[in-house]
């Protein structure tokens, strides 16, 4: 049951806080505050956006809570707030000022008997990036009183700056709502406006366009702290077109940007070429998500700045940079840094002009170089590889010729000396092979012979007989017990010459030549 008559409407564009100013100075000619507490409404409740405290006084005022409450910036964390569905931080309110446009004020007194009773406080000038008045296309004002009450934004106990305020009008530049504006306002309206940015947080949308505006229009040295409200307003207006086109637009700004900004030693330097957008960024404490601003710039700052391997950038450590200095790539790899620079010459991966630099300046595609250095550090001399397969030279020669080995230079890109070693990692798959081939036994079964043995008595090549064993054509095999590598194996020579009688599918034309 309502205890207030006659009521007071409440406006759809007001904050529930102005609503309350307005019913003091009708039903007491006071202030908010005793008002309030007469009615058990906790002021600072109200102002702190805690819902109960608008629905108490919703029941005192015989008002319907649902149109006051949507109006309500109620908290919903540590300084995290919400608006009509719509959460954001603290930062993205007004905090203790109060903004207001005189003019408006005027409106809403022209007429009134009581100006006090008809002055209200929109609900959009307690937002941040709320700055022009959409109706006189003029600045909005701040006012701070500087005392603990600033919180409650009662226009009532401000009477001297509203006149001041309208007594400098006159002198004020019109302008229009900015579009970072237009589309705060129709995102709380629920309208869809753009869909990369409707799937961001309304603060992280305002906040990217201001930090990239204050880029693209005051420069790298500008400070964040030394922005006022109309450099914040104009730098907003000047990077919205990027945002509003996308992250494509946004990335290709930021890679110019960093392009065009490099150190002495001819490096890209981010923190010169982002100024305070990189501060805000790579700060190690940022207290709120800044969205996917920061994701793009990580990428751009990866695409075109030497990194090394476990370094923190933009909150994440980078795993594999795209670029970095042979020094880091050599540490992070366990390999000496000249050991490594001949090797990235070697495959054109750094000019020769890298002889003159020392490793921590000269700069390569870590992706490439790591592919190198997996290949070297799987090298072996082909001097040593008969040892480790326990088998003749000639047998090794014939597997290269076959491509079960592998040599380093058929990748394409070592074409030195390392590039004649041999690929341990095939030299593995050859051993792996043999050592499962057939069944062991402890004594040589009647005409099973050793390969060298077998291309002697069927006056076959070794190629041959490689050919037949690694394609699977010879069903009975065995390794002898105690022996290791090709030395084990041991093949039919009854199954040799019946394949050569009759050859099967799939074998090469040296095979046929010696099959009759």
């Amino acid at each position: 049951m309502s205890m207030l008559f006659p009521q007071i409407a409440f406006y759809s564009d007001e904050t529930p806080m102005s609503w309350a100013a307005r019913q003091a100075a009708f039903h007491t000619g006071g202030r908010v505050v005793p008002f309030l507490n007469d009615f058990g409404v906790p002021v600072a409740d109200l102002a702190r956006g805690q819902r109960e405290a608008a629905e108490r006084l919703c029941e005192v005022a015989g008002q319907e809570s649902a149109p006051v409450v949507q109006n309500m910036i109620m908290k919903v964390g540590n300084r995290r707030y919400q608006l009509r569905g719509h959460e954001f931080s603290a930062e993205f309110t007004t905090g203790v000022v109060t903004r207001f446009c005189p003019l408006c004020l005027e409106d809403d007194a022209e007429g009134a008997e009581d100006a006090d009773t008809a002055m209200r406080h929109r609900v959009l000038w307690r937002l941040a990036p709320f700055r022009t008045c959409p109706v006189h296309n003029l600045p909005l004002q701040d006012f701070r009183h500087g005392k603990w009450n600033d919180m409650f934004h009662e226009l009532q106990a401000m009477p001297e700056a509203i006149a001041e305020a309208r007594g400098t009008v006159e002198d004020w530049s019109q302008r229009k709502p900015s579009p970072m504006q237009i589309y705060v306002e129709q995102r709380l309206m629920g309208a869809s406006v753009a869909p990369w940015l409707d799937r961001q947080g309304i603060d992280q949308v305002c906040r990217a366009a201001e930090m990239l505006g204050g880029l693209l229009l005051f420069g790298p040295d500008q400070k964040a702290a030394s922005m006022t409200e109309d450099m914040w307003d104009a730098a907003a207006r000047s990077a919205w077109p990027l945002l509003e086109n996308g992250p494509e637009n946004v990335r290709d700004f930021l890679q110019h940007t960093l392009a065009s900004c490099l150190r002495q030693n001819g490096h890209p330097s981010p923190r010169n070429a982002f100024g305070m957008l990189h501060g805000w960024l790579a700060a190690s404490r940022i207290s709120k998500d800044p969205g996917p601003i920061r994701e793009i710039l990580r990428e751009v700052i990866i695409d075109q700045v030497p990194l090394f391997p476990g370094q923190m950038l933009m909150g994440a450590p980078v795993t594999e940079p795209r670029l970095a200095s042979v020094s880091s790539i050599a540490k992070a790899e366990g390999m000496h840094s000249k050991t490594l620079t001949n090797v990235l010459r070697v495959a054109g991966l750094i000019g020769t002009e890298a002889e003159l630099k020392a490793a921590g300046n000269v700069v390569a595609d870590y992706t490439k170089a790591k592919t190198l250095i997996d290949l070297v550090k799987h090298a072996v001399p082909v001097t040593q590889v008969p040892d480790m397969l326990t088998t003749s030279r000639p047998v090794v020669a014939e597997l290269i010729a076959m491509k079960q080995l592998t040599r380093i230079k058929e990748h394409g890109q070592l074409k030195s000396k390392l590039g004649k070693a041999i690929d341990g990692r095939s030299i593995h798959r050859v051993r792996t092979f043999v050592e499962k081939v057939g069944e062991p036994v402890g004594k040589a079964p009647e005409q099973y012979v050793p390969l060298a043995k077998a291309a002697e008595r069927c006056r076959i090549t070794m190629r041959v007989i490689l050919e037949l064993l690694f394609h699977h054509h010879l069903k009975n095999v065995c390794r002898l017990r105690g022996h290791h590598g090709f030395e084990a194996v041991l093949v039919s020579l009854a199954e040799i010459k019946a394949i050569l009688q009759c050859p099967p599918s799939g074998v090469s034309d040296e095979v046929r030549f010696w099959m009759g």
